[in-house]
Order: structure tokens, then C-alpha cells, then sequence
């Protein structure tokens, strides 16, 4: 041992490529204790011969002498180059796991450019490692922004340590986008799906590579992203997302995709992401997003949201094409929340939401637990009071009817289809279901324009289409139509569809409201449900019973809500049940029962509730529906459990 330690020791000082290449030909034979100081010796001799070797015979060295080499690669710059233009595949294919191994952004050009080689399995392995490089720069970035803390930078040194280490970010950044650039270039010619999954964070910069309109049109592109996005969208997809809305020949399917997604991280770094949607030919498209079925949980949503989530979340919000209501809902949600921030821009965000129900939201912010809430809810409810005052009858309206003339200019709306189909929610509920029924008579084509609409290939057309039917209260006049809704394949429409048979008596509307009541999705159930309350059917109570031990929160409240305002007795047993549920989500349905109904006897419970419940969400949620039963109850009398049919 000791006289090969000696040779060792002679061959480190010794010149020329004799002793590298006598190392090379040692290296696959000898122990692995003994590989270790040999490939350690070659590094530190840096001889071309010798640096040159290692890669094509990467797959005989033990794991030690593997890693070695791999947290060595930056000295293996020069060799690595050649060998990725070795005429031996295994030598290629060495070099790119070495790359990929060692995660250098330096060494993505040499991956780019092993894209073309003339071996599928090398063309393959490139590709892997573009992927794997670009995964490795999103986790070093997003590992050394969460280590900033500007705390930390009160001194010079501080900031200049921390300038160097955003620089080096950056620099690694610009050698990953210039590699994938490259690659997207070519795509054609290589066809590699992992390229585009690898470009998709970097889509800002790689815009004119990645979504290039000639591959686009001719649905090469297109296909490797669907069959990228349609197994699961990750957070780093989010960028993508934002800039495919500007390309028509990807927005459908992207926004098909976003309206299944439910992942929680996807959509907290799309919030992240939204200052990109600003960009004017992003923004006009983002109101395709007409559904998002990870919102349809508006409880869990916002109150599982980070904070700096929570604040953007309403900016974020805005420019969606989802129902105005289900905004509404969200903007309260996080106005519940106990952060400044988020209830600052959610108030801010209600004022650009020009609705009646918008108005009669922000009159519930007067007694909001923060000033600044309560300030600028005064203040936009003054100038809307004002706005409504001014603003003259047109010409055109004179001679309607008053609850027409009065629906169409309270909302700002004219008498033509385009207008109200545009702007329907603007269109005050309870205006609506009076007047409604006048758009068929002062409305041009009306009723065959929406019918078409009911008819559309897009889910989304249909959706909306239904909605102006249940809005305008024109459920009888179109009868077929929404008989035909109820099996739509859409949940969304289904639900919208079902809701609408509540202004629609008759046998065939029973039939399939008790169908309904069985659906699969617990949405179209608790909209069955409603509508068989709002049909008062004489077999409601039998129907709907069963439902209030539903396992969905929605389905259970609806049910217990129905039998609670035909005074069932054992709708109050099935409430006081759902207060003391270990299931947040059904604590949190029964509280908005107590508050929607006005229970004015539970407010005790409901102070107690505020007090003991486990769950600071619930708790918090708790106290406000206490205040608000107090401010409304004059007499203040609280009761027991057994009064809740009060």
C-alpha cells in the first residue's frame, strides 16, 4: 500500500499526458478506496487527457467516485464540451448525467445542443436534463429568496452580499433561458415534450421561442402542452398559464384545464403570478375563466390561503369572468380574515364591483371591526347614492314600463341583447324577477338570440345563457330548454338548470327534481333542493329530510334551512347538530343558516361558539354573526336551542 501511495505522490508533480493516461487505465481495476484518490489526483492535475477520461468511464466508477466527479464538474468544463462531442453514444450520454447530476446552469448550452444528436436515446436523455436543470434553478431561486431577509441589510456589506447573491440568481437564470431558447427553436426537428415542460416557468422570457404561432397552428405545440397540463398543473406552470391566455389557439384548452384544477399550491402561486395578467392582451382574456372549481369551496379557499396570497388574492379576482356573486362571496371571505392586508384590498376590490348585491355587501361593512373598512365602505356607498340621483332617464325608457326602465338604468344597461348579455349581473335580483319577463317584448330577437346561446357549443355560452333564464325569472318561456340543462354534462350548468326549475310548476319539473336530489354532485343537489322549497311541492318534507345527514356541507344546509322555514321540528335538532360538527365546513354552513335566517335566539350559542370553538376561522366567523344577530334583534332575548325555528 505504501509503495502505491508513493507512485501516487511521484505521478502528481510528473508532466505530460503519460501518467493521466496510466490513471485512466488503473481506475477500473483498482479498490474503491483507491478510485477516490485516483479520480481526486486527475482533477487536481487538470490535464485535458486526463479531465477527458473520466466521463466515458463514469458508469464503471464505484458511487463515491461518481459523486466526486459530479461535485467536481465545474473543473470539468472544457472536457465536457468535447465529450458531448464524442463519436461514442455511451461517452455522450455520460457527459449529459454528469450535467444533469451536478445541476450547473452553466453547462444547460451542452444539453441544448445534444437536443439534435442523431440517437433518439440521446436526444432523450437531453431532454431530461434540460428539465431537470431547469426544476434544480426554480428550487436554488425560490430556496434563496425565502433566506433574504431585508432586516439584514441595514449595513453595506449586508447589501452588497445580498446584491452578489440576487446577481448570481440571475446570472444562472439567463444561462438556463438562453439553453431552453435554443432548444425551442428547434422543436420541430426534435419533437421533446420535456422541453416545453422545462420552458414553461421561464415563459416570460421564452414567449416568441415557446409559443411560436407557425408550431402553434400547426397543433404540435399545442399537443405536447395539453398532454403536459391535463395530468396536473404544479405551481411552476403558472406563468404559462397567464401568458397561453393571449393565444386563442390555447386559451380554451387552458381554461378547460384551470376550471378542473384543485390544487391549493397551483393556485396560491398563480395569485402570486397575477400582476402578469396586467399586461393588456392578457388581461381582456382572463374573463374566459368562467369557472373554477377549486373556488366553489369558498370557506376552505380563503381561510387556507397565506398571507401574502390573501392580500393579492382580490386584485387577482377582479378581471375573471366567474359570477359576480361568487366574488361577492369571496371578497366577504377574506374580509372575515384577521389580516390588514387582505381586508384592505378586498374592500378596495368591492368597489370596483359596480351590482346591487356589491352595494348591499359594502352596507354590511359599516360595522366592520376595522375603521379603514368602515371608511371606505361610507365612502362608496355615498357616491353611489349620489351617482343614482344624477343620472337622467333616457329618452328611450320614458315610455316603458316603471320596473323595466328602472331595472335596465339602475344597472346602467340598454335594450339591446349584446348589453344585457354582457352585463346581466349588474342587474338587480329582485328588479329582475318583476321585470325580467318585459325583455321578451322591448328586446329585438331576444328569445331566439338566448335560445341560440342555450344551445352553444361552449359550456361556458350555455352556462351564461342559463343564468340570464334564472335572472330574468324567463324559466316557463324556456321550459325545454332548461328540461334539456339538467342532463347537461357541465355540473355547473346542470346546477344553474336545476335551480331554474324553481319557476317552473308542473309534473315533468317534480319528476326530475327528485332525480336531482340523488345527483352525484352535491352542488345540483343542494340547488334541488332549494327549488323544491321554492315550489312548496306537498311531498317537500319527505323529499328533503333525508338530506340533512348529507356528508356535503352545502347538500346539509340547504336541506336544514328548507325544513327550518317550514317550521319542521326536527330541522332545529338537525342545526344544533351541525354546531357542534367536528367538521369545520358544516360548523361554518350552520353559522350562515343562524345568520341568513336571523335565529335571533341563538345568539347566546353563538357568543359561546366565538368563545370555545377550536378553530380560530370558525371562531372569528362566529363573532360576527353574534354581532349582527344583536344589531338586528331589538329585543336581544337569547334563548336555547329549542326556539331555532324562531
Amino acid at each position: 500500500m505504501t509503495a502505491r501511495l508513493a507512485i501516487l505522490d511521484i505521478m502528481t508533480d510528473m508532466e505530460g499526458d503519460a501518467p493521466d493516461r496510466t490513471l485512466l487505465s488503473a481506475l477500473t481495476v483498482v479498490s474503491p478506496m483507491r478510485q477516490i484518490e485516483i479520480v481526486r489526483l486527475l482533477i487536481d492535475r487538470a490535464q485535458p487527457v486526463g479531465l477527458q477520461g473520466l466521463p466515458p468511464l463514469m458508469g464503471k466508477l464505484e458511487p463515491a467516485a461518481r459523486r466526486l466527479v459530479i461535485e467536481n464538474s465545474d473543473r470539468l468544463f472544457s472536457a465536457l464540451r468535447t465529450c458531448a462531442r464524442s463519436s461514442n453514444a455511451q461517452t455522450r450520454q455520460n457527459s449529459l448525467e454528469i450535467i444533469s447530476e451536478s445541476g450547473d446552469a452553466r453547462l444547460a448550452y451542452l444539453a441544448a445542443h445534444a437536443i439534435h444528436d442523431g440517437s433518439p436515446r440521446i436526444r432523450s436523455h437531453a431532454a431530461a436534463t434540460l428539465l431537470r436543470l431547469s426544476r434544480r434553478q426554480l428550487e436554488d431561486t425560490r430556496r434563496v429568496i425565502t433566506a433574504l431577509d431585508p432586516a439584514n441589510t441595514a449595513d453595506a456589506a449586508s447589501c452588497r452580499e445580498l446584491a452578489a447573491t440576487l446577481h448570481g440568481v440571475a446570472s444562472r437564470r439567463e444561462y438556463i433561458v438562453n439553453a431552453l431558447g435554443e432548444a425551442l427553436e428547434h422543436y420541430e426537428s426534435h419533437h421533446r415534450p420535456e422541453v416545453v415542460e422545462a420552458a414553461m416557468p421561464f415563459a416570460l422570457d421564452l414567449e416568441p421561442s415557446l409559443l411560436k404561432q407557425s408550431t402553434i397552428k400547426r397543433g404540435k405545440l399545442s399537443h405536447a402542452i395539453e398532454e403536459i397540463l391535463s395530468d396536473r398543473l404544479l405551481p411552476e406552470h403558472a406563468p404559462f398559464v397567464y401568458v397561453a391566455m393571449a393565444f386563442p389557439e390555447l386559451r380554451r384548452k387552458v381554461v378547460a384545464i384551470l376550471g378542473r384544477c384543485r390544487d391549493n399550491a397551483f393556485f396560491c402561486e398563480f395569485i402570486r403570478w397575477h400582476w402578469v395578467g396586467r399586461d393588456p392582451n392578457i388581461r381582456k382574456h382572463l374573463a374566459a375563466i368562467r369557472q373554477l372549481t377549486w373556488l366553489n369551496d369558498g370557506f376552505e379557499t380563503t381561510f387556507n390561503l397565506p398571507a401574502d396570497v390573501a392580500a393579492a388574492a382580490p386584485s387577482w379576482l377582479l378581471p375573471l369572468g366567474i359570477p359576480v356573486g361568487q366574488k361577492i362571496s369571496l371578497l366577504l371571505n377574506l374580509l372575515i380574515l384577521d389580516d390588514v392586508d387582505a381586508n384592505r384590498a378586498a374592500v378596495w376590490a368591492l368597489t370596483r364591483i359596480d351590482s346591487p348585491d356589491c352595494t348591499t355587501a359594502m352596507q354590511g361593512l359599516l360595522d366592520h371591526d376595522r375603521e379603514e373598512v368602515r371608511r371606505i365602505a361610507r365612502i362608496e356607498l355615498d357616491r353611489r347614492d349620489r351617482g343614482r340621483h344624477r343620472a337622467p332617464v333616457p329618452r328611450s325608457l320614458k315610455t316603458r314600463p316603471e320596473d323595466w326602465a328602472t331595472l335596465l338604468q339602475s344597472a346602467g344597461v340598454s335594450e339591446e341583447f349584446e348589453s344585457v348579455w354582457q352585463n346581466f349581473e349588474r342587474l338587480d335580483a329582485g328588479l329582475a324577477g318583476k321585470a325580467g319577463p318585459h325583455a321578451l317584448t322591448f328586446i329585438t330577437n331576444f328569445a331566439m338570440r338566448l335560445q341560440t346561446k342555450l344551445l352553444a357549443k361552449s359550456p361556458a355560452d350555455r352556462l351564461r345563457a342559463m343564468r340570464i333564464v334564472r335572472t330574468l325569472s324567463l324559466g316557463a318561456k324556456f321550459e325545454k330548454d332548461v328540461y334539456t340543462a339538467t342532463n347537461d354534462a357541465d355540473t355547473e350548468i346542470r346546477r344553474t338548470a336545476v335551480a331554474t326549475l324553481g319557476q317552473i310548476e308542473g309534473e315533468t319539473t317534480r319528476r326530475i327534481l327528485e332525480r336531482s336530489l340523488v345527483d352525484e354532485a352535491p352542488e345540483v343537489r343542494a340547488a334541488a333542493i332549494d327549488s323544491v322549497e321554492a315550489l312548496q311541492l306537498p311531498n317537500a318534507r319527505t323529499l328533503v329530510e333525508p338530506l340533512t345527514d348529507s356528508e356535503d356541507a352545502d347538500v346539509r344546509a340547504a336541506a336544514t334551512r328548507c325544513l327550518l322555514r317550514q317550521r319542521v321540528p326536527e330541522a332545529a335538532r338537525s342545526l344544533m347538530k351541525m354546531l357542534i360538527d367536528p367538521r369545520p365546513d358544516h360548523r361554518c354552513s350552520a353559522l350562515w343558516i343562524v345568520d341568513q335566517l336571523k335565529l335571533y335566539t341563538l345568539e347566546a350559542r353563538i357568543r359561546q361558539i366565538a368563545e370555545i370553538d377550536p378553530d380560530a376561522r370558525i371562531a372569528r366567523i362566529a363573532e360576527h354573526v353574534a354581532k349582527r344577530l344583536s344589531q338586528a334583534n331589538p329585543k336581544k332575548a337569547p334563548s336555547t336551542g329549542a326556539g331555532a325555528t324562531s
